[in-house]
């Protein structure tokens, strides 16, 4: 009690670390919005730093995850495979690249002119790092594109090349909330132990008149024929099954030949379909069917947000600081742009930044090198050697974020619903 009158803020970081650490932080949906028992139960915070406290909570629960080398779909990664380059060791050098230079053009031969930049915050553009020691040390850069439409809240892609050990193509197109069009991914992921292929449109809804509107027979055609060649990987968790369609390709191949190949189809095939339906889409103007698309929309940001199994990989390589923001300040940003007035439906966002879908020349330089002693971050503000360092940096960027919204943009008005952690 008498810690609690004393320091009240480290009583708050203690409790929510150990609220994490012991799962009372339970995602739940309701009808009629989000919510989070922990929050309230633990804290009787009642959502008043949502979405900040949710993300430290939710990099502090990535700590505490370990690998499972079989991973399935949806399933967090703690980054240790970048240790080990040895099975990719005649790996092609940028296998996605192309994917990306494939995507770029049908996006301005499809999109044209309603094509516009979209505001990728300052120093998330493209990061470096050197990642490994010795005959395993390696270069690996993050590059980050981002567009938008009147119909389209956010098109963005990472290309992640890390050579041997990492090359990652997360390709996402979220709508604006006044159209019921489902979401765009492009999961593709290389690691040591092989490929991880994640492509569908996501649904908002898993009704039969939704699944009828967006996964009908044509779609449903266009998922066998790519299915022949791209087996089913495998299960994948049971609460990520309300975020697939019935045409998700979900496949591990495990030669490069089949991704430079059957995959590079797949991937334009759902682009150039998706692309149909978004040509096609009509905005919403029903209040309701507009509050519901609003609650999915939030309810899929906040699940991938929490669940994203690139959040290990990410932290191993640039430090927690630096992908907590990356996640939540530009990857899944819809509600920090909310909280913050940024968004508005139906409109696009301002910003300096041109078009660009090609890769700059250099960018931030990162050093990190993994050995017995823990990990090693260069930049001495998010440097961690222990899993309590990187707790306490994660705390300390919530509430440095919080300060800095505080006097740039003014205080956001508390939410009178009890924020939730994921879906």
């Amino acid at each position: 009690a008498r810690m609690m009158m004393m320091q009240p803020l480290r009583c708050v970081a203690v409790l929510l670390v150990l609220a994490s650490l012991t799962e009372a932080f339970v995602p739940a949906v309701s009808n009629i919005g989000y919510r989070s028992g922990a929050t309230s139960k633990v804290c009787s915070l009642k959502g008043t730093f949502s979405p900040i406290l949710r993300r430290a909570t939710v990099g502090l629960r990535a700590e505490a995850e370990t690998e499972n080398t079989a991973r399935a779909v949806g399933e967090k990664d703690s980054g240790r495979h970048l240790d080990d380059t040895r099975e990719r060791s005649d790996a092609v050098s940028d296998i996605y690249g192309p994917f990306w230079e494939a995507a770029a053009e049908i996006l301005q031969k499809r999109l044209g002119v309603e094509l516009e930049p979209y505001p990728i915050p300052d120093g998330y553009v493209r990061k470096e790092a050197t990642m490994g020691k010795g005959k395993r040390e390696s270069h690996v850069y993050t590059q980050s594109y981002a567009f938008q439409t009147k119909k389209l809240r956010q098109i963005r892609a990472a290309h992640v090349n890390g050579g041997a050990a990492l090359q990652v193509l997360n390709f996402v197109i979220f709508p604006h909330m006044n159209y019921d069009l489902p979401f765009l991914g492009l999961d593709l992921v290389t690691l040591p132990g092989g490929h991880l292929i994640a492509i569908d449109m996501q649904p908002l809804f898993q009704s039969d008149e939704y699944k009828a509107k967006y996964s009908g027979q044509k779609v449903l055609d266009m998922h066998a024929k790519h299915a022949e060649n791209l087996p089913w990987g495998g299960d994948f968790p049971e609460e990520a099954k309300q975020y697939f369609s019935p045409a998700f390709l979900w496949t591990r191949p495990q030669e490069d030949k089949e991704v430079e190949t059957h995959v590079f189809d797949a991937f334009k095939d759902y682009l150039n379909s998706y692309l149909d339906f978004v040509e096609a889409a009509q905005p919403e103007t029903d209040a309701e069917r507009l509050e519901a698309v609003k609650e999915r929309q939030i309810a899929y940001l906040q699940y991938r947000a929490e669940k994203d199994p690139a959040r290990g990989m990410f932290t191993r390589i640039y430090g927690p600081e630096w992908t907590e923001e990356y996640i939540h300040g530009f990857l899944f940003d819809l509600e920090e742009k909310i909280e913050a007035g940024e968004y508005k439906v139906g409109e696009t966002l301002p910003t300096t930044r041109e078009l660009n879908f090609n890769q700059p020349l250099s960018g931030e330089r990162h050093t990190m090198r993994s050995a017995r002693g823990g990990l090693q971050v260069g930049d001495a503000e998010t440097r961690a050697v222990c899993r309590c360092t990187q707790q306490s940096v994660s705390l300390t960027h919530s509430r440095r974020i919080q300060t800095r919204r505080g006097r740039g943009r003014g205080t956001p008005t508390p939410q009178t619903e009890d924020s939730r952690a994921g879906a």
